[in-house]
């Protein structure tokens, strides 16, 4: 497979998001699992263990990725989760759908496998690309060798905020809520999940 198309692969993951409103992160408290959090102290936790994470880790077997999905995040439930492989080979995906009322997002974690060589490099740090639009904006950013990309749109409601992280993880959020911090507490609750999960123990 070559690098070329692989670094098409992870960009068909990483479509753009959100608006200027919610553009800063958030200190108002928001439920994960039942449990009061706030999108900042989010960021900190899952930016420090990145900063901390040993590349080159083993993949979480295909079975455990459901568990990173969170019960509910804000006022969502989730509705279902499952989990598919593919397309590449070494490649696997949980899915679940969160519902409030008329508003749904689906939250997804890839394991990227061999082609996630094509993540941001750690020295990639405060790199932005932004774009407002004329109901919300799209931005790409990278810091602490992860790259994130937003878009939102104020008059739609509607989002998706996705992240690479440790050069192998996709992990994004994409639908109708409220507000884009909601989107951004889903995508940073599942990346903390996930370097715990992987963490050596002791």
């Amino acid at each position: 497979m070559s690098r070329a198309w692989s670094a098409v692969a992870v960009a068909a993951l990483m479509l753009a998001a959100c608006g200027r409103e919610g553009e800063k992160a958030s200190t108002a408290p928001v439920e994960v699992n039942g449990q009061q959090t706030n999108l900042r102290e989010l960021e900190k936790v899952s930016a420090h263990a990145e900063k901390a994470a040993v590349k080159g880790t083993s993949a979480l077997a295909p079975a455990g990725l459901p568990n990173l999905l969170p019960a509910s995040v804000g006022h969502h439930q989730r509705v279902d989760v499952r989990s598919e492989a593919g397309p590449e080979p070494g490649m696997t995906t949980a899915i679940g759908h969160y519902a409030k009322g008329a508003q749904v997002f689906e939250l997804r974690v890839t394991d990227l496998g061999a082609i996630g060589s094509v993540g941001a490099e750690p020295s990639a740090v405060g790199a932005v690309s932004e774009r407002k639009t004329a109901t919300g904006y799209e931005k790409v950013s990278t810091a602490a060798g992860r790259t994130i990309t937003e878009q939102w749109d104020q008059t739609a409601r509607k989002g998706r905020y996705s992240m690479v992280a440790a050069d192998r993880f996709a992990i994004s959020a994409d639908g109708a809520v409220d507000d884009v911090d909601v989107l951004k507490v889903a995508v940073e609750t599942v990346n903390g999940a996930r370097l715990k999960a992987l963490a050596p123990a002791g």
